[in-house]
């Protein structure tokens, strides 16, 4: 029997400790696009045994190296200052997020900005300790269209310097919109990624825990969709796990000897395979306690059921009747809460589920086109819309494991020892216009912000918009090339620390 790829839904969980796997909840799910896989990868170490054969030899699997890729469009959740369902993927990247859920609004004395002096929003001292550099705010007058504009460095007790100026001097008492912010921290936090193959009757669920996301790559288009590809890698690997919780670990037998009790380990086994291998060590331990009977477990991968079996005279499964019935392992096995008896083997009722369990819930915000979107491109008096066909910006954090041989995999811990975000654009020719050239050329830093989201009546809708700023650019390579029969310039480039600022910041406002 085929099963559909387009039923699959996944879920994103942070987890407490790195690598041990985190149960989803309803509001854990997001939607990705086709294209988005889990692949349980090995590391391995040859042996170098001469065996008299020029032959390949035996490959031992030294660690496991799962990955994941994860397409989805880029998207806020459609409510302001309420971070998207798939904000753990951002925050592993960068390292931390702020969600700032009140508004503020602006005092008396505001200023645009001109050629020389940078833009400034007014606040009441006090208010301004609720921001930070890096954050953008949503200047809610219709004189500004909604105008959204990240905070640079150098906040005071009255001031909120703007990276880019504006059209027009905010009034008092004008709200600033509910950011949640996403900015680069020393430290990311590890999520357990879920997949199943469907909401109900799911073929397969895989999981893969200690995750990292070790890349993002955010793609703006014209008249497309805006896109985000995230990739992943964790330390650890489940197909079909089954969860032995401290509610959910006994088994009460009767043997050739008399009634006992079998203790799972609590833990998130990999397979059902390791589950029955659990099965059989402990209710054989228990037996010995009593008797001696050999107790096997066995999976069966056509029915997706368990089987127990005795070699002694008598074994009786006290799934109804047995002292920790409360806490039995019944249901995680596919028993039914009845007592098995007058027989040596005995078979799960029921098949294994490999369902969510819960209901997914998923943001409301719909894909968005690029479209009378805003880029702002150089210094901070350069706020007006600098056209252009596609902007691409790739942030890389590759991972690196920590070996450990008291680790299960070998691996129970990694780092992230680096980030690149690197931009490439397809910009609007303009005649005369050389300063990107200028800037080439002379290594000149510049500003880069990309404002994405729907506006109704010329204004910025809240809870739709998504705010990229880099605010130290480094150009590496200009192309002036052909685009269809017209020309277009192709700008490479690469964002970097500067000493105000991180290299980049992430808003949803």
């Amino acid at each position: 029997m085929a099963f559909a790829t387009r039923s699959s839904i996944v879920a994103f969980v942070e987890e407490v400790t790195e690598g041990t796997p985190v149960a989803a909840t309803g509001n854990d799910f997001t939607v990705v696009r086709e294209g988005a896989s889990f692949t349980g990868a090995v590391n391995t170490v040859t042996s170098d045994e001469l065996r008299n054969s020029i032959g390949a030899s035996q490959a031992f699997v030294t660690s496991q190296a799962p990955t994941g890729s994860i397409p989805k469009y880029f998207k806020p959740s459609g409510t302001e200052g309420v971070a998207p369902d798939y904000g753990i993927l951002i925050e592993s990247c960068l390292g931390e997020v702020d969600v700032n859920s009140t508004e503020y609004a602006t005092d008396a004395g505001s200023t645009a900005g001109t050629t020389s002096v940078r833009g400034n929003i007014k606040v009441v001292a006090g208010i301004e300790a609720n921001f930070q550099k890096g954050q953008a705010v949503l200047i809610k007058d219709a004189v500004n269209n909604y105008a959204v504009r990240p905070i640079f460095d150098g906040i005071t007790s009255t001031n909120l310097p703007l990276a880019f100026n504006l059209g027009t001097a905010p009034a008092a008492a004008v709200n600033l919109g509910k950011s949640v912010l996403y900015l680069p921290s020393t430290t990311q936090p590890t999520f357990t990624a879920h997949m199943w193959q469907a909401q109900t009757n799911s073929a397969v669920h895989q999981m893969i825990a200690g995750c990292r996301t070790s890349s993002m790559n955010i793609e703006f288009t014209a008249n497309e969709l805006a896109a985000v590809t995230f990739e992943f890698g964790g330390v650890q690997y489940f197909v079909d796990p089954v969860e032995i919780t401290s509610s959910s670990r006994y088994i009460d037998f009767t043997d050739s000897a008399g009634t006992v009790a079998a203790q799972l380990e609590v833990k998130t086994y990999a397979t059902p395979i390791d589950l029955a291998a659990e099965i059989a060590s402990k209710m054989t331990g228990a037996s010995a306690s009593s008797g001696a009977d050999i107790i096997s477990c066995a999976w069966n991968n056509s029915t997706g059921k368990f089987t127990i079996t005795s070699d002694g005279t008598v074994l009786s499964l006290l799934w109804q009747s047995g002292t920790n019935t409360a806490n039995s392992a019944k249901t995680k096995l596919g028993f039914a809460n009845t007592d098995d008896t007058a027989s040596l083997t005995y078979t799960s009722d029921t098949e294994l589920s490999w369902d969510p369990g819960v209901t997914p819930s998923y943001d409301s915000q719909a894909p968005q086109v690029v479209r009378d979107n805003m880029l702002e491109l150089g210094t901070f008096s350069d706020y007006l819309c600098f056209g252009g066909q596609a902007l691409s910006i790739s942030i890389a954090t590759p991972k690196t494991d920590v070996p450990n041989w008291c680790a299960v995999t070998g691996i129970d811990e990694s780092v992230i020892l680096s980030r690149e975000v690197r931009v490439s654009a397809t910009l609007k020719f303009q005649k005369h216009n050389v300063q990107q050239f200028y800037n080439l050329l002379n290594n000149v830093e510049m500003q880069l912000h990309f404002v994405h989201g729907k506006k109704i009546g010329g204004n910025w809708v809240p809870g739709t918009i998504v705010s990229v700023y880099l605010p130290t650019l480094s150009i590496t390579a200009n192309t002036i090339a052909d685009q269809d029969g017209y020309l277009v310039v192709n700008m490479e480039g690469t964002a970097f620390v500067g000493p105000d600022m991180e290299d980049i910041y992430i808003n949803f406002l």
